[in-house]
């Protein structure tokens, strides 16, 4: 996926050379103290940002070079960005008549699905400003999985959670990597920690040519 991929926001802001893989299947988390460059990563993975350094892959298709359908890539960032003339059920539909991922199966079936799996039922013909921001980032969070993109990225995506919808969520990307997405998310909770296939752990430092941003890490 990654491959010797760096950027830097100044001298000691930015992430250092890093590689590593996601596989259909995975859930794989990104650890590291503020500073190591996980929204960073995640960012430029998506393509909202250029490397300093390295190269992204997807299916043998470096960013750029290939005609990759980078439409099926789907991130849930920490600005969570939902449309808010429309409503809960209307922002996760819109995501597959959008381009933002290809829907397998009958998509009213899937959206029901997510708005039972993440208790959104109630809240789906409220406006999102109508909602709390836990359930705000549930909805970020249905509308990228409902299409069942082949990469799902998530940016702390139970900052605003509670314990028990700490536990939907967790279920939720277990139950995206299950139906074939790869699945990569920068969190440092212990939930989604102990789910994970694999942990990798950033380190953060300065603009030096030494060694790498991250190592695969205990889950514990």
């Amino acid at each position: 996926m990654v491959d010797q991929l760096e950027k830097w926001w100044d001298e000691n802001s930015g992430l250092r050379p890093l590689s590593f893989s996601v596989d259909a299947g995975e859930l794989v988390v990104v650890r590291g103290r503020s500073g190591s460059g996980k929204s960073t990563l995640l960012a430029l993975i998506v393509g909202w940002c250029e490397p300093d350094g390295g190269r992204v892959v997807f299916d043998g298709d470096r960013r750029g070079d290939g005609t990759t359908d980078w439409m099926s890539v789907a991130i849930v960032p920490q600005v969570l960005g939902l449309v808010p003339e429309l409503t809960v059920r209307e922002n996760i539909a819109e995501a597959m008549t959008g381009g933002v991922a290809t829907i397998r199966g009958d998509p009213k079936s899937s959206v029901n699905d997510v708005l039972e799996a993440l208790d959104l039922v109630e809240f789906a013909d409220r406006s999102p400003t109508d909602t709390s921001m836990g359930q705000q980032q549930r909805v970020a969070i249905a509308r990228v999985i409902v299409g069942r993109p082949r990469l799902v990225l998530a940016d702390e995506p139970t900052s605003h959670q509670d314990a028990h919808h700490v536990a939907a969520v967790v279920a939720a990307l277990q139950a995206a990597a299950s139906a074939g997405s790869a699945v990569l998310v920068a969190t440092h909770d212990d939930s989604i920690i102990a789910a994970a296939t694999r942990v990798i752990e950033l380190t953060a430092g300065s603009r030096q040519p030494f060694g790498q941003a991250g190592t695969e890490a205990p889950k514990n």
